[in-house]
Formats: structure tokens, sequence, C-alpha cells
């Protein structure tokens, strides 16, 4: 097997990350971070660009979080978003709330509030950094009519949780787009992402080959 996008700095594997993690050779320290499926069918209706994506891959329940949870064991920190639709992984130590501002929403179109929040599980350890912030993160997300992926997370929120995780080296089984992979990048750390679909290959791939990486949001 051989990457499907390598720069020295950050690999890329195409394919199941239940077939490609037990192949991989953590051999120095690493943190896991990564936003899996979270099982509850997610399913978009919003305008996007024709051809765009509505939906997950493996996104019917939580078995590839709790495969890749399994995997981990206890190598080193881990930091796994999710949803309280689903029950939370059992391993939790802690529960970050990603709150996004108000500039998007979700939910029960009924209720008259917008939910616009998802969560982090704070898994393992060790951390690093002064306690200097609550568990409320707060930034804003990529905005729904940019987005390449259906669930794409902004690279500056994926540089907060970094910037607490000591590990040298970051591994995100479910990369997507490579938001974990592109911030890891700008804060001078080897990565390694895994994902299913090539589409989000090419484009994380297109993403790290640049020279210059946009990481206006990164903090």
């Amino acid at each position: 097997m051989t990457p499907y996008y390598e720069d020295g700095q950050v690999q890329i594997w195409h394919g199941d990350c239940r077939d490609i993690l037990p192949s991989l050779s953590i051999d120095a320290p690493a943190a896991l971070v990564f936003d899996p499926p979270y099982g509850h069918r997610y399913e978009s209706n919003h305008p996007r660009r024709p051809g765009a994506p509505r939906s997950i891959a493996n996104d019917n329940d939580t078995i590839v979080r709790d495969f890749i949870i399994d995997w981990w064991g206890s190598r080193g920190p881990a930091l796994i978003f999710g949803s309280w639709k689903r029950p939370r992984p059992a391993a939790t130590k802690g529960v970050l709330v990603w709150d996004k501002g108000g500039a998007l929403g979700s939910g029960d179109l009924s209720l008259p509030w917008k939910f616009d929040h998802e969560e982090i599980y704070v898994l393992a350890g060790p951390f690093t950094g002064r306690r200097d912030s609550g568990s409320v993160l707060r930034h804003p997300p990529v905005q729904a009519v940019g987005r390449d992926h259906p669930n794409e997370k902004p690279v500056g929120l994926m540089s907060k949780l970094l910037a607490k995780v000591p590990a040298s080296r970051v591994i995100d089984p479910c990369c997507g787009v490579g938001p974990v992979l592109a911030a890891a990048k700008a804060r001078g750390r080897q990565a390694i992402g895994i994902e299913l679909d090539e589409r989000y290959c090419e484009i994380a791939a297109r993403r790290l080959g640049q020279e210059v990486l946009d990481l206006g949001q990164a903090g």
C-alpha cells in the first residue's frame, strides 16, 4: 500500500480506516483527533452546489467511531467529535462544547431554539497547556455555501484543540477534506489521515499541497 498523498509531513490514505489502521505502525508519541460519522443518519436539505454530497458514509450507527476508539486504546490523548443523539464513548473523561456562535443551527424546526453547538469528547491523555478557558470553545463554522464536506470543521477550531495536545504526531482516521491535517501541518506536526471517499482525499491533498495554507481562522 502507498499513501494517496505524502509531503514529508502529512500522509493521506484512501480507504476504510478499519482496514488501514491495523497496518499502521505508531512508534512515536501520537494523538487521536477525529470527526467520525455521528450515527444519526445525517441528510442535508441545504441547496448545495450541484453534485455536492448531502449525506455521510457509515452514518447509520457508531460502529466506525467505536472501532477506532478500541484500536487506539490508551496510546495517548484523544479528542472525538460527536452528538448528544448517540451515547458518548464509554471512556469519556470530559465533554467540550463547540459553540458556533449562532451562525448555523440545526434540529427540530418546530422548536423555538436554533441548536448551534456540537460535542467533543475528551478521552485518555495527557494534555498540555494552562487551564485558561472553560469547556465551551467559541469558533465560527465553515459556512454551508463554502463547504466541501457536509459536516466540514473549521481549521481554526482544530488548531485550538491541537494547542492542548502535546504529542508530535496527529492521527485522523476520518479526515474528510483535511481540516485536522491542515491545522497539524501549520503547527509543524506530523499527521496521518485516512478517508473513505476519494473526492475528499483529492480536496484534502490539494489543500495540503498549496504553498500557503488558508489558515485565516486559525487560533
